[in-house]
């Protein structure tokens, strides 16, 4: 009897549980068919929001917003320029404002959700878009809790954080510090220092020189035609990048390859461990290569070139 009863205690439990995933998944489902189907949706009109600020060079704008993608670019104009545009329901776009501040050459702009925390199970949705113009040479210090941060043609001190989307950074110049929790990263033109962490997206970088930092903790790194001292590494990707010098390279991965290729004219002194891999180098040097592992100068010795993977090949090679 009591055997009978656990028996169907444990049937009751599954059924239970049953129910609460079957709740789970209809309720995801009506949240993304509502968001991507403006028809299903009881949407309101689109919110815009507008406002300029008369500003001078090298002032800052801060940016914080609950929700959002945000595109900033550079132009000739002393003046900040902002564009705000939120579409989804008539409940969403109350519960959606958006406040600023100026102090000088300073602007402040936030974008608040109220309760955006709690709005997983509604069958409301809201997207959100900045636009936004600042002198060319200007300060940043951006965030979003949910989108894509896109930032052009400014120089600068320029700062930004995305909780769960992609970062895009176009002819940018200065001291350059960005992450994102989930997205991936491209870089296009920029000259300075060059800092950008993901937490697990692949990252892209070409025409950048300077100080680059370059980490992922589970993508891909490609880097090409660039020029400064290199820090780059992944836990589980691969990495390639091809440098017009060698002002010191450290590339480390946790599970793939690393290639790197370099003018013949290049001087270094090479440190290359391979774990379970291979190292090969087609530059002529001094020292040691055997059992995945290179010791030695190319041209006499110069900055160094530490390269460690612990689950892929390595590959050295010259061009032209």
């Amino acid at each position: 009897m009591n055997k009978q009863l656990s028996i169907q205690a444990k049937l009751a439990i599954l059924v239970v549980f049953a129910v609460m995933f079957a709740a789970t998944m209809i309720a995801l489902s009506v949240r993304t068919h509502n968001k991507d189907d403006g028809h299903s949706a009881p949407w309101g009109s689109d919110k815009k929001i507008e406002k300029t600020f008369s500003v001078q060079p090298n002032g800052k704008l801060i940016l914080d917003a609950d929700e959002g993608t945000i595109s900033i670019s550079g132009t000739e104009s002393n003046e900040v320029s902002v564009q705000v545009t939120a579409r989804g329901s008539d409940d969403q776009l109350r519960k959606f404002n958006v406040t600023f501040d100026q102090e000088g050459d300073r602007v402040k702009v936030e974008g608040r959700l109220r309760n955006h925390h709690f709005n997983f199970f509604e069958n409301n949705s809201i997207n959100v878009h900045f636009e936004i113009q600042v002198p060319k040479k200007f300060n940043l210090d951006v965030q979003t809790a949910g989108g894509d941060i896109v930032v052009q043609n400014i120089e600068g001190t320029i700062e930004g954080e995305t909780s769960g989307g992609d970062l895009e950074l176009t002819k940018v110049g200065g001291s350059i510090k960005m992450n994102t929790s989930g997205g991936n990263i491209t870089v296009q033109n920029a000259t300075g220092s060059v800092f950008l962490e993901t937490s697990g997206g692949n990252m892209r970088g070409e025409s950048i020189n300077g100080t680059i930092h370059m980490e992922t903790s589970g993508g891909n790194i490609e880097l090409k035609d660039s020029d400064g001292k290199l820090d780059a590494s992944t836990s589980g990707g691969n990495i390639r990048v091809a440098m017009k010098d060698n002002k010191g390279i450290d590339l480390s991965t946790s599970g793939g390859n690393l290639v790197v290729r370099l003018p013949k004219s290049i001087s270094a002194e090479v440190l290359a461990e391979a774990t379970g891999g291979e190292v090969s180098c087609d530059f002529p040097f001094a020292g040691k290569l055997r059992d995945g592992s290179l010791r030695g100068t190319i041209n006499g010795g110069g900055n160094p070139i530490k390269l460690e993977t612990s689950g892929g090949d390595i590959v050295i090679s010259s061009v032209e």
